[in-house]
């Protein structure tokens, strides 16, 4: 087999050919020697690659050739080989680099990595919004940055507008502008979208944006059935239709409302329709 004299300026990763690596990747002019197990584990797309690739066997001879810059194949494959057991202090410029690697190459588990690592970060909204929808990311997480924009007391500018988009621009807008009728509906003199609870806000988003999160109806920690339980001495609530328990529900709830035990009338001390106590007549029969 005649050698390929192109092979000669092709050089070894410094940090990345490993002796005991068992498949080797070409990656703009150095060679990656890694381990092929954690490809085929987490990828289906690099299992159907090995088994399907007629311009590589996976040798220092016959590499499979990866049109990526090698510094970002080295920072996709830290990840695995990172010897510190931690993957923080790196900067959102790493964790873009393997995000964009896990997406294109079907890596589950290390996009969801990506992820968690980003939302450590302190991003400004502006930045996260740009950065998540251009990634794809889910737009649930971008929910305390939209909340962030509406409280502010102006829109975004020129320059934020153009990494946001129109579209969502606009529904920034829409959502400000439901966030002042909830105000105004209040009765607020001069309210403003900063005015709203967090939890509207989060509901008129979600809407707005239509991201499909869900949020709990009763505060964490609350007995929705709570509020509906008076003391026997201040009268109980008694709704039409019991459920044969001494209990009775409400429409649309699940919470029972309690209903009083009936006291038969006492023999001693019975008392008339009226509600009051008979007199007392005296002893014998009465003429």
């Amino acid at each position: 087999m005649a050698f390929d004299q192109s092979f000669l300026s092709i050089g070894r990763h410094p940090q990345y050919y490993m002796r005991d690596g068992n498949v080797t990747f070409l990656a703009e002019g150095f060679l990656f020697r890694v381990h092929r197990h954690f490809f085929e584990r987490e990828s289906e797309f690099f299992c159907h690659y090995f088994a399907s690739s007629s311009e590589g066997d996976g040798t220092d001879k016959k590499p499979y050739v990866l049109e990526v810059k090698s510094d970002d194949f080295a920072k996709f494959l830290w990840v695995w080989y990172n010897p510190r057991y931690t993957y923080s202090n790196q900067p959102k410029d790493t964790w873009l680099t393997i995000l964009n690697l896990a997406t294109q190459w079907g890596f589950d588990s290390m996009r969801e990595l990506s992820v968690r690592q980003l939302e450590r970060l302190a991003l400004g909204p502006i930045d996260k919004i740009a950065l998540y929808k251009e990634h794809k990311i889910d737009g649930r997480l971008l929910i305390p940055s939209y909340i962030e924009l509406c409280r502010s007391p102006t829109l975004p500018s020129f320059d934020d507008g153009k990494r946001l988009q129109m579209e969502t621009v606009l529904k920034l807008a829409a959502a400000r502008e439901r966030a002042l009728l909830r105000a105004l509906e209040r009765g607020l003199v001069t309210p403003t979208s900063a005015d709203v609870e967090d939890s509207e806000l989060e509901g008129i988003i979600n809407d707005v944006f239509e991201l499909g999160a869900t949020f709990p109806e009763e505060p964490q920690g609350v007995n929705p059935c709570a509020a509906r339980i008076e003391s026997p001495l201040e009268g109980w609530v008694d709704i039409v239709g019991t459920n044969g328990n001494g209990t009775s529900h409400s429409a649309g709830s699940s919470c029972p409302t309690i209903r009083p035990p009936q006291i038969p009338p006492a023999a001693s001390n019975t008392t008339n329709t009226q509600g009051n106590t008979p007199k007392n007549k005296g002893k014998g029969k009465s003429k």
